[in-house]
């Protein structure tokens, strides 16, 4: 019986020891750094504020810098052609689009979603004479995501609300 009452009173010292040893582990161990909420208000500020660059620059004629706002190995996937891959093929359709008579040109963001790696954004744009009269418009989806601490457009696709034209040698449909 010795051993019983002796065990019994060691007990409640190990258990007090234990539990004394494991709430001062828990109080120092480093804590886990909470991530941040993605702030989808933030978000949508820097790609308005990027769009409002890429407008600049394409009613500026200046393809190098709407280039720029894309990534390094963006897609730009206009209708009617096969897709310009990479910046520097991105940078040369522009050239060549903005050299043969640029109207003026708008964007407006309809819609938005994602998170701290990619954003979509649904887009309505607009092609405009001197006057002001839209001679296009369209939608389109844009994928972006971070690339040297900007949001640049990763994946760029668009068609217009207009309807297509016929080619003059094309049978018309009854």
């Amino acid at each position: 019986m010795k051993k019983n009452v002796a065990f019994s009173k060691l007990s409640p010292a190990l258990i007090t020891i234990l539990v004394v040893l494991f709430v001062g582990v828990s109080c120092n161990s480093p804590k886990k750094e909470s991530k941040e909420m993605f702030d989808m208000t933030s978000a949508k500020k820097a790609i308005e504020e990027q769009n409002a660059v890429f407008i600049e620059a394409m009613n500026k004629g200046d393809s190098v810098t709407v280039a720029n706002n894309y990534t390094i190995d963006a897609k730009f996937m206009q209708p009617n052609a096969k897709a310009a891959e990479g910046r520097n093929n991105i940078q040369h359709l522009m050239s060549n689009f903005m050299k043969s008579g640029m109207p003026v040109f708008d964007i407006k963001i309809v819609e938005l979603w994602g998170n701290d790696e990619t954003l979509t954004v649904e887009e309505q744009w607009t092609f405009s004479d001197k006057d002001g009269k839209i001679v296009d418009s369209g939608k389109a989806l844009e994928l972006w995501k971070m690339e040297d601490g900007k949001w640049k457009i990763h994946r760029d696709c668009y068609n217009s609300d207009m309807p297509m034209t016929m080619p003059m040698n094309m049978p018309k449909s009854h």
